[in-house]
């Protein structure tokens, strides 16, 4: 728990981002409810609930690529996948959570776009969770912030505008892409255990 403390110390202003992308967006739907109809602003909500995705891969990437210290971390008995995988998890965390509350808010002022109920929280849940996954595998193999940048934003683009517009069941849109994402984060992981490779692979950046 330590370890996690003095990690999440490091990312905390990261972790308050999704919180605050949260409360701006449920700010203006609360204020836009006073102003138009919930049919005008269904599509507003659409573009700006798709944010937090797009914010969660990014600061992945971010928190992935933003420390040179590879050498030092293997040096010690932490190693560099527990750093790795601990940054991964109180960011994913944190962007769940926040996309949940997103969900419920929204949920609550019928604002939702497209919802169908308590199951359209997958959507949200599930997108960070593929992009974050992802994006740890590619961070792992390129050790590159633009390079894992680029790839998070190229998957929400085929989330968003290629899969998800022909799978409407919010349940079958995550499933797959999920699975996949989950495995890739899996061999991520291990591929990160190879100490000689991390170092190496640093040195020639």
């Amino acid at each position: 728990m330590a370890f996690v403390g003095i990690q999440f110390k490091r990312l905390y202003r990261l972790v308050l981002l999704p919180f605050l992308l949260t409360a701006g967006i449920l700010l203006a739907g609360f204020l836009l409810e006073g102003i138009w109809s919930p049919g005008r602003i269904r599509p507003v909500m659409m573009v700006l609930t798709q944010v937090p995705v797009i914010a969660a891969g990014l600061c992945t990437a971010f928190v992935l690529n933003g420390d040179p210290l590879v050498e030092l971390s293997e040096s010690t008995p932490t190693g560099w996948r527990k750093v790795q995988a601990t940054r991964l998890l109180i960011i994913t965390v944190a962007f769940l959570t926040a996309a949940g509350l997103l969900f419920l808010g929204l949920h609550m002022m019928r604002l939702w776009p497209r919802d169908l109920g308590w199951v359209s929280i997958i959507t949200p849940v599930g997108g960070i969770f593929i992009v974050n996954c992802l994006v740890f595998l590619i961070a792992v193999l390129t050790m590159s912030m633009p390079t894992s940048s680029l790839a998070s934003m190229a998957i929400w683009l085929f989330l968003c505008f290629i899969w998800d517009p022909y799978i409407t069941d919010p349940a079958g849109q995550r499933l797959v892409p999920s699975i996949i994402a989950a495995a890739c984060a899996i061999f991520g992981w291990k591929t990160c255990s190879n100490t000689e490779r991390n170092v190496l692979q640093v040195a020639e950046l």
